[in-house]
């Protein structure tokens, strides 16, 4: 046997074996230990990361990663690559975890477009990760169980649905700046030149919005796709976003309502208060709680159909005892005239 059809035999058990460990992974029940804060966008990137969680299983405690990846380019993708660095309390990585997405491997978990999950059925004839679609929910990586101090997500590389290959080496977790951290000068210019104050009861500004070659993060913390015109969360238009809520645009702004207000009366800046916005750890919870329900919702599809596998083969058993104990019944009658 050659060399060539050793691989290919040691490839698909591994990936037969890989199958299995995903079908069991989305059994389990887990909840959520940390959510992990990726909301800053890439510079050049063709995917962003929208969520990411660290959770455990309720029964052996065994602990793992999870990311929802969105496609942000306007090509197909095939696959992505990352690699998981893994920190304790040296400024080293004591682990490097690499991981691949792709239909191939049964990667892909969940996936959606528009916020809506694609069927199954459809989704496991698609290798192609289309423009917009979301990957990689209830989609489980191990990690160590000696708790890290850090985790670090690179994103290494990307093929396209034409087989060509970008190598990406890009770090997650750029630092982003919140709200609630600007000073009480900027937020009153914010207020100032404001023109969605409808939008704020139900999407209230939240970040200092950021602008990536293929993708933008709204104000909001929604990120898009570079070609959305209008936020699709808070319907926010990009160019007012970026132009009017860049740091620098609102610092330049609070400088000139500085100016005209020292003409009539000294400002009072500490009235305009903006706890409505610090709803950080609620908005974490309200995410945590969802995310476990979704997996759970995947367990417990997943253990149904695991039983309904399990009770072809007995019911098949009991049909064929019924029809040979009818056959058996309808001969001795007719034996009988």
């Amino acid at each position: 046997m050659s060399v060539y059809t050793h691989t290919v035999i040691d490839k698909e058990a591994y990936l037969k074996k890989l199958k299995k460990q995903q079908k069991r992974d989305r059994q389990r029940i887990f909840r959520v230990l940390e959510y992990l804060d990726y909301s800053a966008v890439f510079e050049r990137s063709p995917v962003e990361i929208i969520d990411g969680y660290v959770i455990s299983d309720v029964e052996n405690y065994e602990i793992f990663a999870s990311f929802v990846f969105r496609n942000v380019s306007d090509k197909g993708i095939l696959s992505l690559d990352i690699l998981l660095l893994c920190y304790q309390h040296q400024n080293i990585p004591y682990l490097k975890i690499p991981f691949t997405y792709s239909l191939e491997s049964y990667t892909l978990g969940t996936r959606r477009i528009n916020g809506k999950a694609i069927k199954k059925k459809i989704a496991e004839q698609k290798p192609v990760i289309d423009a917009t679609e979301t990957f990689g929910e209830t989609v489980y990586i191990p990690i160590p169980e000696s708790y890290f101090k850090r985790l670090q997500v690179i994103l290494t590389g990307v093929t396209y649905a034409d087989g060509s290959r970008e190598e990406l080496n890009l770090i997650a977790g750029r630092s982003i700046k919140k709200f609630n951290e600007l000073d009480a000068d900027k937020r009153l210019a914010y207020n100032k030149v404001n023109i969605y104050t409808a939008n704020e009861e139900v999407f209230p500004i939240k970040v200092v919005p950021q602008a990536g070659e293929m993708a933008w993060l709204c104000c909001c913390g929604h990120k898009n796709p570079k070609s959305a015109a209008l936020c699709e969360i808070c319907q926010r238009e990009q160019d007012w976003v970026l132009n009017t809520l860049a740091e620098e645009k609102l610092d330049e702004t609070a400088r000139k309502i500085a100016e005209e207000e020292k003409q009539f009366f000294k400002p009072l800046k500490n009235s305009y208060r903006q706890d409505k916005y610090l709803q950080n750890e609620v908005e974490i919870k309200r995410k945590k709680e969802a995310y476990e329900l979704a997996m759970k919702r995947v367990a417990e599809r997943e253990r149904r159909r695991e039983q309904l596998k399990a009770q072809i083969l007995p019911r098949l058993l009991l049909y064929f005892f019924f029809a040979f104990l009818l056959w058996f019944i309808l001969g001795l009658l007719l034996n009988k005239f």
